[in-house]
């Protein structure tokens, strides 16, 4: 007896073993050799000890929808798939690691399937818009059965080790990967032993078929519509079902033409897009000149935050869960012991929930320290500044940690909004160089984004340390330029701006009529006035109050620097009524501490009387708006200012500000971001022609003004991802 182990990591380009057209071929042309030599009795595939495959080769689906009608001879996962299935040796596999997508539907078409208890196996790609098309939608039900399949299908969620083995999904697993080789080398040698036929999954019935009905019921009860992020999850539920009352052929036949429409839809492509934009925003700017020490792995860094207000204890919480020592900052006594309270709050929170052990608890808060005194900071390696938003008290404390740090110091910003470039003007010329803004979002500790604001003296070096540091942390950083906003907030005034304009206009009579078209129509995680009553409505107020838009009092003159559309509606709010948000508990809405936490808005009778107060008192004709109309009043200006960026290069392409938006404004992943909203739905020569009409309606309104970059792609006839695809933004200046 021979067990021939075809180990296909040997093909694969990097660790995860992707199933790309080199592992693909491999894996055939062993499958080949195995079946034609007379002293092979059986088979092992595996991906070595690290993974087993962490799935397809997501760059090659641009051209899978011609697989049907494909006369190349091009090896595909289908022909793998069947190959092994119908292998007329018993074929096992050695699952360590991941099993994802593809990797675990070439596990399930082996006869036999032993894993490591780490091993994680699942079908996630609905989360980059397709479903399973390699059988993966008829050969899991027919393993664990088609509830748990359908559930684990339209999740993406995966199981490991232990639970695959209850639900039958695997028939072994081992503690330690060094014994995964030789448990499925008795596996195989029992497997030769045994019918095969009965170990072929296609042959199998689905256990639960007869659940069917009311399984489709409740799963369809569960997805959104198919128009509002629906449309791929809905693919794979037919393609899963048809297991439960179709042989393989014909269930693999649906689960093909499934597959296709998720992959050619605008939903499936804005998932894809979500996915490789990621990967771009991350490509760092150059290559790391040595290894730094706030990079090492053995828990050495030094840092502190200053600031210990609910960003700043958020980032040192999220510095200390990297393995940093941080020393938290604030020359208030109380805020600082309320700072560090919030921390301990945190990781309580953690162990409570069982996310964190108490021991690793209490290692991380042994890591933390406090002080009220930027004197005790001689010894860090790098400091995050995260106090009000005032340029004065930003600059006298760069000024003191200037001073007093060492000068290998990096020194941050998480300003949202205050100029870069001005902060770094009080530091030392050769400390100018590593100084950039580090903008986390609130709540620090949860939120992926990060901008990396690059200054005009900020050295490459240092953005490139800050990216990898980024990755550290497991953040997703993006890098951006400086400017008023820098990329995320800039986009995000208009669309506040006109979402006020709106109300103060009577286009709504109400902040929820405007959230709700939002959120139920458009799809965004959280609607414009919801979120300026999480984020606080004092934080704009006092940055209206810095730029010098606000008037003290009714009598005073309109200041000159005011933008000539101007609504004082958001003004009146805090300064007349104290209304911050859910800090107060009354913003845009009434927050009840009894109700949902005191986060859930609860629609207020004193905000509906005041706007209409304000829209009779204006003189205003007020004109309802329809949801869709909301949208474009509000939505279309973001989608400018984003040009406005990339004009600018404050954004380094369209991509980096989808990935802002989808990770930092809850914009549905569904839409791909606004720019590819903008490219892919709403079309540009719309876009471009109901931004003249609205800049003709309103001449005084800045945000309405088109784009010189959105006007160049509609006379070219180009998205505005082509425009940069193509390179044609080379001309244009670049400060990134």
């Amino acid at each position: 007896m021979v067990v021939f182990v075809i180990d296909f990591s040997q093909a694969a380009k990097n660790a995860l073993n992707p199933l790309s057209q080199p592992v693909r071929d491999y894996l055939w042309q062993q499958l080949e050799t195995a079946r034609h030599s007379p002293h092979v009795t059986s088979v092992i595939v595996t991906g070595g000890t690290k993974n087993f495959s962490a799935g397809a080769d997501i760059s090659e689906f641009g051209g899978i929808s011609s697989a049907a009608t494909d006369t190349s001879n091009v090896v595909s996962l289908i022909d793998i798939v069947e190959c092994i299935e119908n292998f007329p040796k018993p074929v096992v596999a050695a699952i360590a690691g991941n099993a994802l997508g593809g990797g675990l539907e070439v596990a399930l078409a082996c006869h036999y399937r032993v894993c490591t208890t780490k091993a994680r196996m699942g079908l996630p790609e609905v989360t980059v818009g397709v479903i399973p098309g390699a059988g993966g939608t008829q050969r899991l039900p027919r393993l664990i059965g088609l509830q748990e399949a359908t559930q684990r299908i339209l999740t993406a969620k995966p199981m490991k080790g232990p639970q695959a083995l209850q639900l039958g999904l695997v028939d072994a697993t081992v503690t330690q990967e060094e014994e995964l080789l030789s448990t499925a080398l008795k596996w195989a040698e029992w497997a030769e032993l045994m019918p095969l036929d009965d170990r072929r999954v296609g042959r199998k019935t689905v256990p639960d078929a007869a659940m069917a009905d009311q399984i489709a019921q409740f799963a369809q009860q569960q997805l959104p519509p198919a128009n509002r992020g629906g449309f791929v999850h809905r693919c794979a539920l037919k393609a899963v079902l048809a297991s439960a009352t179709q042989p393989l052929d014909v269930g693999r036949r649906i689960e093909f033409e499934q597959f296709t429409a998720a992959l050619q839809s605008t939903q499936g492509q804005a998932y894809r897009h979500a996915f490789f934009a990621i990967r771009k925003a991350q490509k760092p700017v150059a290559p790391l000149q040595q290894q730094h020490p706030l990079l090492s792995s053995t828990g050495s860094s030094k840092v502190a935050v200053v600031g210990a207000g609910t960003m700043g204890s958020g980032i040192a919480m999220v510095l200390l869960q990297a393995g940093c020592h941080v020393t938290l900052v604030d020359v208030v006594q109380p805020a600082l012991e309320k700072g560090v309270k919030n921390i301990h709050k945190i990781v309580h929170g953690y162990v409570a929930k069982k996310k964190m052990t108490q021991p690793a608890a209490q290692q991380l808060l042994s890591r933390l320290a406090s002080t009220q005194k930027l004197q005790d900071l001689t010894h860090v390696q790098l400091v995050v500044e995260a106090v009000v938003e005032r340029m004065k008290v930003k600059k006298s404390i760069f000024t003191t940690l200037d001073q007093v740090t060492p000068p290998s110091c990096i020194l941050l910003s998480n300003t949202s909004t205050l100029d870069i470039d001005e902060m770094a003007s009080v530091l030392s010329p050769q400390r100018q160089t590593s100084f950039a803004g580090w903008h986390f979002f609130s709540p620090a500790h949860v939120m992926k984004l990060v901008e990396i604001v690059r200054g005009e003296k900020t050295s490459t070096a240092t953005v490139a340390l800050l990216q990898a540091l980024t990755k550290r942390i497991k953040k997703l950083g993006v890098v951006v330029g400086n400017c008023n906003g820098f990329c995320g907030n800039r986009l995000l005034r208009p669309y506040g701006r006109e979402a006020g304009m709106i109300l103060a206009e009577g286009g709504a009579p109400t902040p929820q009529v405007v959230d709700q078209a939002l959120t139920a129509q458009f799809g965004m995680a959280m609607g414009v006035f919801t979120m300026g009553d999480l984020a606080g409505n004092d934080i704009e107020y006092y940055i209206r109050r810095e730029l010098g838009w606000v008037r003290e009092n009714p009598q005073d003159p309109i200041p000159a620097g005011r933008p000539p559309r101007y609504t004082e509606l958001a003004d009146d709010l805090v300064s007349k009524f104290g209304r911050v948000g859910q800090k107060a508990g009354k913003g845009w809405y009434d927050y009840n501490p009894k109700v949902g936490k005191g986060r859930k808005p609860i629609p207020s009778k004193e905000v509906e009387q005041f706007i209409a107060s304000f829209v009779s008192s204006s003189g205003a004709r007020p004109q309802l708006l329809t949801n869709t109309e909301i949208i474009e009043r509000v939505m279309f200006p973001l989608v400018n200012e984003g040009f406005k960026c990339l004009e600018e290069g404050i954004a380094q392409r369209p991509s980096d500000i989808d990935i802002i938006y989808l990770n930092g404004y809850g914009w549905p992943v569904w839409r791909g971001g606004p720019m590819f909203w903008a490219d892919n739905e709403v079309g540009l020569p719309k876009l471009l022609a109901t931004l003249q009409r609205f800049a003709r309606q309103f001449p005084t309104t800045e945000h309405f003004v088109p784009s010189k970059l959105l006007e160049t792609c509609v006379q070219m006839g180009v998205t505005v991802e082509e425009y940069y695809a193509k390179g044609l933004n080379k001309h244009g200046r670049a400060r990134l």
